[in-house]
């Protein structure tokens, strides 16, 4: 499957996501992760993963932290 411009621009325009407040979600210049998944070779699907906002620490970490800091 080819890029074209059309596509691009497309892509582009519904990765525009926006907080409430109108700030941006996706930053230019973030890093980003792409894979395609899917079980079916005609039924994939892409995913993208801001790398530079991947909560990877999530909650439970931060709950465990706040326990061991709490108990001292």
């Amino acid at each position: 499957m080819k890029l074209t411009r059309d596509l691009k621009k497309r892509i582009e325009e519904a990765l525009d996501m926006r907080k409430k407040n109108g700030e941006e979600i996706w930053e230019d210049g973030d890093e980003i992760s792409v894979n395609i998944a899917g079980t079916f070779v005609a039924d994939k699907f892409i995913t993208l993963t801001n790398k530079t906002k991947n909560p990877v620490r999530g909650s439970i970490a931060r709950i465990n932290n706040e326990k061991n800091s709490s108990s001292k």
